[in-house]
């Protein structure tokens, strides 16, 4: 999200640039804290959407949207990076008031919608595979499942500048779940489950040794995890979605499983289910693109039409 690991080849300065960028978050997240959470959000907004499409990673927000919407004009693709940017800055300032949004109901900052299909699931704590994409603050995907009561393991992505790691991590403590990086996670994702536990992922981003699986029409690098937990243990796959109303404003909804109680060992059954989770993704990303987080390539830059995955092959689970 902020590491610019790439972008610096001499190592006699990668770490007084590391110690500069988590200063600069302190201190926009010390800004942040003393506004209240409405107004905290609008100001981030507001400073990244000035400041978002002057840095180097709006190469890859322009390309990312212009994948989204092809006939799109320069003109549209720009305001939409400016809405992406502002959504992004809105999260940051969010960060130092998560205490708030992870507050009993009723809360003035996060609602909670339930589909019929899936409230017996929370409310015996069923273990099941909750998956959330990057839209709006998506951190707010595990404060509702905090919320329910649901004992949750989340998989992350640690940032490539461990103290700006360290600092986000910290500010994750109220969402109350237990954090696994994402490298070598599935072992123990598996006896989480086993364990009654359920399990947190947001898939929609790349993942360079994931599957191939068609996204917008072309195929992406994509972790099948989520299908194969909930193949392999039987478990629900629950989408979460993340809907941003306003400045620190959000509503949560648990939709109908995709699976529930199936069983399968097939490749191309977790790659047809996989499939149909990044369509699933398309269609939340679509009605709000700007709330989309697109910072990072998320297609290969050659990227043809998708073609059918084919059968066979040994499944890579864990990306």
């Amino acid at each position: 999200m902020f590491s610019s690991e790439a972008r610096i080849r001499d190592s006699r300065w990668r770490e007084p640039v590391r110690r500069i960028e988590a200063a600069a978050l302190g201190l926009f997240w010390l800004g942040a804290r003393a506004l209240p959470p409405r107004r905290a959000a609008r100001t981030g907004a507001r400073l990244f959407a000035w400041v978002g499409p002057r840095l180097r990673k709006q190469a890859f927000v322009r390309s990312n949207l212009a994948r989204l919407f092809p006939a799109a004009g320069p003109a549209r693709i720009e305001a939409l990076a400016r809405e992406a940017w502002a959504n992004f800055g809105a999260i940051l300032a969010e960060y130092p008031h998560l205490p708030r949004f992870c507050a009993p109901d009723p809360s003035p900052f996060l609602r909670v919608a339930i589909a019929p299909e899936t409230r017996d699931i929370v409310s015996r704590r069923e273990p099941a595979i909750y998956v959330a994409a990057h839209l709006a603050n998506w951190e707010l995907a595990t404060a509702a499942i905090g919320r329910l009561g649901i004992a949750l393991s989340a998989v992350y992505a640690p940032q490539g500048n461990p103290h700006v790691d360290a600092m986000i991590q910290a500010r994750r403590a109220p969402l109350g779940c237990r954090f696994l990086g994402k490298a070598n996670c599935m072992r123990r994702l598996l006896s989480d489950l086993e364990a009654g536990r359920s399990v947190g992922m947001l898939p929609d981003q790349r993942t360079d040794s994931g599957e191939l699986v068609p996204f917008f029409g072309c195929p992406a690098p994509t972790t099948i995890g989520p299908a194969w937990l909930a193949l392999r243990r039987g478990c629900p796959l629950v989408p979460v979605q993340v809907e941003r109303l306003g400045p620190a404003d959000y509503q949560v909804t648990f939709h109908a499983p995709l699976v529930r109680g199936e069983r399968s060992a097939d490749r191309s059954r977790v790659l047809r289910l996989t499939a149909e989770l990044n369509a699933l993704f398309e269609r939340w990303i679509r009605v709000q693109p700007g709330q989309w987080l697109c910072m990072r390539r998320r297609w290969p830059r050659a990227a043809a039409p998708a073609q059918p995955q084919a059968a066979g092959g040994e499944v890579r689970a864990c990306a």
